[in-house]
């Protein structure tokens, strides 16, 4: 494949009046922080200095203050606050509950355990399981639909008495895909009870979950789930392990006892407060939130679709998070459309933020067959709270107005 070299020297090229405002629309990567969230993390840090395991005033106050957002976190969630550790955010979490599971499996006499996990995980959840292939440990990777769904028929063969653990995100960061959690949490529930064994845990990555979805754990029967604040409008650097109580797990790190043991290091209250803060804002408004960027991410893809010849959706719009909208455009690079749309003032993604330098497809679009001779460009828009009926306009008009010519391009290095 030939890489056209994008070089945008004059905004008023790519159509950008600099006197307009930027329009976001990759919160899918990061989200902004809200008001709220905010300013509970700047109250927090100034009355609040104490180290939270320190015995004196300070500490005890502080010490308050974490576990009161630890506790709201966990009643966000419906689990007890002795099941969630704090962690600095999902990437870890992922690495937590993968390792810890597969290190206390082998210490305690599974000489060949097994994992399962999807094949459009995050990064977090595939490098560490491709990193424990090289010491002996068995990974099937589950396929997915043309929509990115697993088939948990396919999941039920795959377990085996030796699985430990099943890992799959509950939606996808690139194409939003909604996987049915309460069914898969079935299969493993049945497995267990044919085997009377504890094992298979299940473990979801629901970092794109939380501002949209339900994420009661009672009712998604899972052993323990991923959150992260950088993707609920909280401050980023800070996310969270729920571990259901008699999982057993060994830590990542060591250091010091705090979260009970689990995972060393002075606890960040301030970003714990703010997180706390903006996941409860995030469930208050998520129905009425989500129903209003679902409308604004339809018209988007529908004024696309409409407009652009070689357009395809990545994913089912009817099975996915309401502000995710993933395109694939024929004969024209992701890369090339990004840079072009950010010199006009649009922020948008072609892959996962942890993978946007790799200029190899995307693992996501692959595995859902999209990709087959490179030509075809995925671009992701990921709506947001900000994301107002004129940007989706505007958006739209851009995207129409530069396909012709970055295709034109493309053909030309060709």
């Amino acid at each position: 494949m030939v890489h056209t070299k994008v070089t945008v020297e004059n905004k008023s090229q790519a159509g950008y009046d600099i006197g307009m405002k930027r329009i976001y629309l990759d919160n899918a990567a990061a989200t902004p922080v809200s008001t709220v969230a905010q300013k509970a993390v700047a109250e927090t840090s100034k009355k609040f200095p104490g180290n939270p395991s320190g015995i004196h005033k300070e500490g005890r106050s502080a010490r308050a203050v974490l576990e009161g957002a630890r506790a709201e976190i966990a009643g966000a969630i419906s689990a007890r606050p002795d099941e969630i550790i704090f962690t600095s955010g999902a990437t870890e979490a992922n690495n937590m509950a993968i390792s810890g599971i597969v290190q206390f499996a082998r210490k305690n006499g599974i000489a060949n355990p097994h994992i399962i996990v999807s094949a459009i995980e995050h990064p977090s959840v595939l490098e560490v399981v491709h990193a424990m292939e090289k010491y002996g440990i068995r990974v099937d990777y589950l396929s997915v639909d043309s929509r990115g769904l697993i088939d948990t028929k396919e999941l039920r063969k795959l377990i085996t008495p030796e699985t430990i653990l099943v890992s799959i995100m509950y939606a996808n960061n690139e194409i939003g895909t909604v996987e049915p959690i309460t069914d898969i949490a079935k299969e493993i529930r049945h497995a267990r009870k044919m085997s009377g064994s504890v094992y298979p845990y299940f473990h979801t990555d629901s970092a794109q979950a939380a501002n949209y979805l339900d994420i009661n754990v009672l009712r998604l029967g899972v052993d323990l789930m991923t959150l992260s604040s950088g993707k609920t409008y909280g401050p980023r650097g800070i996310g969270a392990l729920f571990v259901k109580r008699g999982v057993q797990m060994i830590p990542l790190m060591y250091g010091g006892e705090h979260e009970d043991g689990r995972r060393p290091g002075t606890e960040a209250v301030a970003l714990a407060s703010g997180f706390a803060t903006a996941l409860r804002e995030a469930q208050k408004m998520n129905v009425k939130e989500g129903k209003r960027v679902q409308k604004l991410r339809d018209a988007l893809a529908s004024k696309i679709l409409k407009k652009i010849s070689g357009t395809s959706v990545n994913g089912d719009l009817s099975k996915s998070l309401p502000n995710i909208l993933n395109i694939s455009f024929d004969g024209m690079e992701s890369e090339a459309l990004v840079l072009y749309l950010d010199a006009s003032g649009i922020a948008v993604s072609g892959k996962s933020a942890c993978k946007s330098s790799d200029s190899a497809p995307s693992h996501v679009i692959l595995a859902i067959g999209k990709v087959g001779d490179g030509t075809a460009g995925a671009i992701r828009f990921s709506l947001g709270r900000d994301t107002k009926n004129e940007d989706i306009s505007r958006v739209a008009n851009e995207v129409i107005r530069l396909a012709p010519i970055l295709r034109e391009m493309q053909t030309n290095s060709n």
